[in-house]
């Protein structure tokens, strides 16, 4: 077991919960993402301690930026619901690491198709109107791709998402396009390099507001998308 996880867990173990934010801040970014991650995984393994172990990532992180790190380890609905508590206190939403990814854009990339994401997300948004998880929907990384688009792009998706999930995607993408309407037009280029199935090409036309058979023509043209 690493050594900051010991200490994480003696400390846990004596309530000493006024030291975790300092010994976070001595840490690598690497041993604070193990960290995240053993508060997380407890949690899971011990459902009567889920509220405590989120209200000391909560505690951790009202004081600590999320390490650039974890984002790409946070790729589950479940841990997102975990953490989201935390990442609203410090701006988490909004982080991004070296390739510009936020933690929705590993969420929305990395989806259970059996619980997928989106009408969680939106309903944050809907109900708890935080601005700052509306701005990272619409956030590109460096590739040019916003979280949805990096889910038409890159996901596994055997089929089309049940319908409360789709609906719920539909208006993301409208909240998405609201803020950045031309973050669409990156789509394109990195379909064209990827092998397209056809709910691929289903969501496409939807997240670009082309017919399939528009989509289809533009991806064996490989154009640039036409501005609307």
């Amino acid at each position: 077991m690493e050594l900051c996880i010991q200490l994480l867990n003696a400390r846990l173990a004596k309530y000493q919960l006024d030291e975790l934010d300092n010994d976070f801040k001595q840490l690598t970014p690497a041993q604070q993402a193990s960290q995240l991650m053993h508060l997380y995984q407890s949690a899971q393994r011990m459902s009567v301690k889920y509220n405590f172990m989120q209200n000391v990532a909560i505690r951790i992180l009202t004081n600590n930026p999320l390490p650039t790190s974890f984002i790409s380890q946070l790729s589950t609905l479940d841990a997102l619901s975990f953490f989201t508590p935390a990442l609203k206190v410090n701006k988490g939403f909004l982080a991004q690491n070296e390739a510009g990814n936020t933690v929705l854009h590993t969420v929305f990339k990395h989806p259970d198709a059996d619980n997928l994401p989106f009408n969680y997300v939106r309903s944050l948004m809907l109900f708890e109107s935080n601005d700052d998880l509306l701005k990272a929907l619409a956030q590109p990384n460096l590739q040019g791709l916003t979280p949805v688009a990096c889910y038409i792009a890159y996901a596994n998706k055997p089929t089309t998402p049940i319908k409360h999930e789709f609906s719920a995607l539909l208006a993301l993408m409208e909240m998405e396009q609201k803020q950045n309407a031309q973050a669409k037009q990156q789509l394109l280029n990195v379909l064209q390099s990827n092998t397209v199935n056809e709910t691929t090409l289903l969501l496409s036309a939807a997240y670009l507001q082309r017919s399939i058979t528009q989509v289809i023509n533009l991806l064996s043209q490989k154009d640039n998308i036409p501005h609307s």
